[in-house]
């Protein structure tokens, strides 16, 4: 898990291969302000899915890790808090990866959260299950661009 301000994407080597692809197309997104939707950067390797929606409460909300893809999630507008914890502390609820790269744990204890800000980014590697959405103090509209990293090309993801 890493949490930083994007300018400090770089610092990362973690990012190298994409870094470049990832700030462009925020900047592109900050000047267009794409439709919501999923945009192909690197094929299957790299993908931005932008995302407007309101936060909600925790209660209504599950923890989750993927295995083909980690997530950097960029906040463009608003906050939200992403609670953290580790996938094997956890017990799988459902597993949906035949058909999508997700899987939901049941309820527990969490390790804390992040609170994205604008101009913040959360990484989540496979191993890391994350609970996105969540509103900070109060539930509000945010826009938010989630990069898709195939594990195996990311090092920080590869487990």
């Amino acid at each position: 898990m890493i949490f930083d301000k994007i300018e400090n994407l770089d610092r990362y080597k973690e990012f190298a291969d994409y870094a470049e692809q990832i700030k462009h197309f925020i900047e592109k997104d900050k000047k267009e302000h794409l439709p919501e939707g999923r945009y192909e950067l690197d094929g299957n390797n790299l993908f931005a899915l932008v995302q407007t929606y309101e936060t909600k409460d925790k209660e209504n909300a599950r923890m989750e890790a993927h295995k083909k893809y980690a997530d950097l999630q960029f906040m463009e507008e608003g906050e939200e808090r992403i609670y953290i914890d580790f996938t094997d502390e956890l017990e799988v609820e459902e597993d949906k990866t035949p058909t999508q790269d997700i899987l939901f744990y049941k309820k527990a204890e969490d390790h804390g959260f992040h609170v994205l800000t604008e101009g913040t980014f959360g990484y989540y590697a496979p191993q890391d299950a994350h609970m996105p959405c969540i509103k900070n103090h109060q539930k509000q509209k945010v826009r938010k661009i989630v990069f898709k990293i195939i594990a195996g090309n990311c090092p920080a993801a590869r487990q």
